[in-house]
């Protein structure tokens, strides 16, 4: 459940912008650190299904706000740590 935030839809371009590498925020959610570190390993290589990686971190963020919405605020909303 999100509450009263609304995630961005999965073509927002800032989602390619973390698996690419391009952004890197210091994630204080263990999980996502985790998560990251796979995804954005799998986006790097050239036969990767990237939609389906944007879709994977997409639906993390959807399931686990609760945990991660220091995070999700930094990435998203701009908020610094």
């Amino acid at each position: 459940m999100t509450g009263s935030v609304e995630i961005p839809p999965t073509n927002d371009s800032r989602w390619d912008a973390l698996l690419s590498g391009a952004v890197r925020p210091a994630y204080k959610c263990l999980a996502l650190r985790i998560l990251m570190i796979r995804l954005t390993h799998a986006y790097a290589r050239s036969d990767a299904d990237r939609p389906a990686l944007v879709d994977e971190l997409h639906r993390f963020f959807r399931d686990n706000l609760r945990f991660a919405r220091d995070d999700f605020a930094t990435i998203f909303q701009g908020q610094p740590r």
